[in-house]
């Protein structure tokens, strides 16, 4: 029988800090869940620490990258692998609290399609990470909002719950890491997906080096945030078509 959520876990050499993260979420998370650890390589030193743990938390399952490697890669394979009719995004490094995700599930359960964590409303924090990239983050999403009125303050963020029709729905053209979340939430919002936030507190990592890479990434970012801006507002401002009566 599949569980309520799976919860899809992209790792890369994370043996620091994923048994942290994977005890904290056995712990905090009560909806019926598993969590699918999604590694690139047999060598991934995540993969002993796994095991370990899997002979006291039933919930871990370990999966082999279907698509290469990859943050972006590794979540297609999540997607493509679980059965719960409700997936979660999360990363190794205990960035993102995870007493988020039942609140964010019980959103699900009131019709929304996609819930995201939100670090820029009331009761949402963002702690320690480079400078630059938290006021990029901070002024990127607020522009986003003002230029399209989109549904989230925080539509970069990776921290995300979505229906199994969302991402089933959504073709992903971006090989970028975690610009995933903006495609996604992009391409879903166009497609007339319900959304909502929570209220989610990021914490920078404490241990092991971030894979985060602005550089490479923000090209894509930028695209896409051109892209959404002009698709949204597109649909928003359309001439309604006028039909003759035929009385």
């Amino acid at each position: 029988m599949a569980p309520d959520i799976s919860i899809i876990l992209p790792v890369y050499d994370e043996a620091k800090t994923v048994e942290k993260t994977l005890r904290v979420l056995n712990c905090l998370v009560n909806v019926s869940h598993e969590v699918v650890i999604i590694y690139d390589s047999d060598s991934d030193s995540t993969i002993p620490v796994v095991k370990k743990l899997q002979q006291e938390i039933k919930t871990l399952v370990l999966q082999k990258n279907l698509f290469g490697h990859g943050v972006v890669n590794a979540i297609k394979t999540g997607f493509k692998v679980t059965k719960a009719s409700v997936v979660c995004i999360y990363t190794a490094d205990f960035a993102d609290q995870p007493d988020a995700i039942d609140i964010m599930y019980q959103k699900v359960q009131q019709g929304v399609d996609v819930v995201s964590g939100s670090r820029y409303i009331p009761g949402g924090k963002k702690y320690g990470g480079p400078w630059l990239q938290t006021k990029l983050s901070r002024i990127g999403n607020w522009f986003f909002r003002a230029l399209t009125d989109f549904p989230l303050t925080d539509v970069t963020y990776s921290f995300k719950m979505y229906r199994r029709e969302v991402v089933d729905a959504i073709t992903l053209e971006y090989d970028a890491g975690w610009v995933i979340s903006l495609e996604i939430c992009l391409k879903a919002y166009l497609k007339g997906f319900k959304f909502s936030e929570v209220p989610a507190i990021w914490i920078a990592r404490q241990q092991g080096e971030s894979k985060f890479s602005l550089g490479k990434w923000l090209p894509v970012y930028l695209r896409l945030f051109f892209r959404g801006v002009w698709h949204i507002n597109k649909n928003r401002f359309a001439k309604p078509v006028c039909l003759k009566s035929t009385l």
